[in-house]
């Protein structure tokens, strides 16, 4: 929960304007109150001389609680907006800092919950409660201060009935933020679950599951709304406590004053004074209890969200790499996803600028995992991994990726033009995109469309085949112009020739560190790796040229004539 207040208070001057505002209106209320009794008076007394003064404070008053109200609106208006605004921001760049394996330990619907459903509680039950609650206890202390002016013994019995009705609401309020967080908790899931449906919209359709589907959709809604009233219901019940001990005092105040009245202590324009005092003070204590248990029960959402955010490896980055110059190493690394199994074993290997390498082996035996580890995407790890002598964890993640980029086996697409999703947002000029288009072989593709290049690719790029989406990620490598390109099957979803073509271009740019992670053992490409590196069972157990791993007739001659002979025969 303290966490949250960083939040409150990042724009101090339009927190403490916000206070400033509320405090004006509510003693101008105040002063009403006393307007309505000195008017009493008046008529009471038969003074009409001071009539015509009250009537001018009365208006200069209207004025103030008007200006007042409309300077407090857009002061809360600009404060929640940038709040919130900050906040949402703050947390998401927090996630987008996680690595890799951090990230993926949740589910993203998980994140998206806490990003608008959790963030919009906070909204509702902290940040703008907050504010009914300094404006209620500045009406209650100022109306106090009044009413001790005029009868100490109303204080007394206020603070008594009031003390009361403080102590046993806040008894159910642990309740409350217990059920306020399974409400989260149930937002999540059916947010989670929502996203999994959709996603496997597919599967779905194709095995006649929708029933099912239903099914399970309805149960996560259930549990939302069943949360939910489990909420209301607790809600309504502190609102019942503070009413009837808002009422009590309210009516205790009234006798108070009504028999001082008829002892002839006070006027009757004092006693109504008195009794519109009472309702800034009960009103205050009614509303307070309520609104501060809707406060306590954002705690454990404040808590979820902190540890969200807060299981961060410590930031270490502190260590420029302007331009890459001499070499990659790895040594002694080992990386394992669970505890259990060993996914990389003592992997040491070198990789010098403007060299080519090719990193092979059957699947799951370590290559994705090895180029994952190169491009930083975890970091929890034994072993070492550097970049011109400089260890990878404490390179600037701008210089790491400005010299470095990677085009994966499956492209991920912004709902956006085919130019964005090349240039990635950056000040490329469309004849940069187009030249890149026709290097990453899209050209014939931008031909067809009617838009070219500003054409959109649909939510993650739904409107593109599997291979044109694969030639999208290449131009965005080619477009950055990095000096060290890493491909994961990267050209699995183009045809032969292309791929072909594709692979052999990038081995042709000599001021280019190219590692490819393949599984087409095609004789004429790889004779022009510089190094051919061989992976089995997470560990590296050959390196050498083709020539060399040939002559070798070790596992990757092993390797390389079965996927010929499967070849010889898909072909008769």
């Amino acid at each position: 929960m303290k966490k949250l207040w960083k939040y409150i208070f990042k724009y101090k001057l339009l927190f403490f304007t916000r206070i400033l505002t509320i405090s004006m209106a509510a003693l101008s209320v105040i002063a009403f109150d006393f307007i309505m009794g000195f008017i009493v008076d008046i008529f009471a007394s038969g003074s009409s001389e001071k009539f015509v003064s009250i009537i001018v404070i009365s208006i200069l008053l209207i004025i103030i609680l008007f200006l007042t109200e409309y300077i407090d609106g857009k002061v809360m208006s600009s404060y929640i907006k940038s709040t919130v605004n900050y906040m949402r921001t703050d947390i998401f760049n927090k996630i987008l800092n996680k690595d890799m394996k951090d990230f993926s330990l949740d589910n993203s619907g998980k994140y998206i919950s806490i990003l608008y459903n959790d963030i919009k509680i906070i909204e509702d039950s902290l940040l703008n409660n907050i504010f009914l609650v300094i404006s209620s206890f500045i009406s209650f202390i100022i109306s106090l201060v009044f009413l001790f002016s005029i009868s100490p013994y109303i204080v007394i019995f206020i603070a008594v009935f009031g003390t009361l009705g403080f102590v046993i609401p806040n008894a159910l309020s642990k309740k409350l933020v217990i059920e306020k967080n399974n409400y989260s908790q149930n937002l999540e899931e059916i947010t989670s679950v929502t996203k999994d449906l959709f996603s496997g919209f597919e599967v779905i359709k194709g095995f006649n599951i929708g029933s099912k589907i239903n099914e399970i959709f309805k149960n996560s809604s259930n549990n939302v709304e069943m949360s939910k009233r489990k909420c209301s219901i607790l809600e309504a019940i502190i609102r019942g406590f503070s009413l009837s001990f808002s009422v009590t005092i309210y009516l205790g105040v009234l006798i108070l004053g009504g028999y001082l009245m008829y002892k002839g202590e006070i006027t009757v324009g004092t006693a109504i004074i008195i009794i519109q005092l009472s309702t800034h003070v009960v009103g205050p204590v009614k509303v307070s209890i309520s609104l501060i248990n809707q406060i306590k029960s954002v705690s454990l959402i404040a808590d979820k969200i902190d540890n969200i955010v807060n299981d961060l490896n410590e930031d270490v980055e502190n260590e420029k790499l302007p331009i890459f110059e001499e070499s990659i190493e790895v040594n002694n690394l080992n990386f394992s996803y669970t505890e259990d199994r060993k996914t990389l074993n003592n992997i040491n290997l070198k990789f010098d600028k403007n060299k080519k390498y090719a990193i092979v082996g059957e699947s799951g035996c370590g290559k994705s995992t090895l180029i994952k580890l190169l491009m930083r995407y975890y970091k929890t790890y034994d072993g070492e991994i550097s970049i011109d002598n400089k260890n990878i964890q404490n390179i600037f993640s701008n210089d790491l990726y400005k010299n470095m980029s990677m085009i994966q086996q499956n492209v991920f697409m912004f709902d956006d033009t085919i130019k964005e999703n090349i240039k990635l947002f950056a000040g490329y000029s469309d004849d940069e995109v187009l030249n890149i288009c026709k290097r990453s072989g899209l050209s014939n593709l931008i031909k067809q469309l009617p838009k070219g290049i500003d054409s959109l690719v649909g939510e993650n790029g739904n409107k593109l085949s599997g291979g044109e989406k694969q030639r999208i990620a290449i131009a965005r490598s080619l477009i950055n112009n990095t000096k060290i390109l890493i491909l994961d099957e990267s050209t699995s979803a183009l045809d032969n020739e292309t791929a072909y073509n594709l692979e052999n271009s990038l081995l042709s740019i000599d001021d280019l560190t190219l590692i490819v992670v393949t599984h087409k053992l095609i004789k004429n490409i790889l004779l022009k790796y510089d190094e051919i590196i061989v992976m089995k069972d997470g560990s590296v157990i050959e390196k050498g040229s083709f020539k060399e791993l040939i002559d070798m007739k070790g596992y990757f001659y092993s390797l390389y004539y079965l996927q010929s002979e499967e070849v010889d025969i898909s072909d008769k």
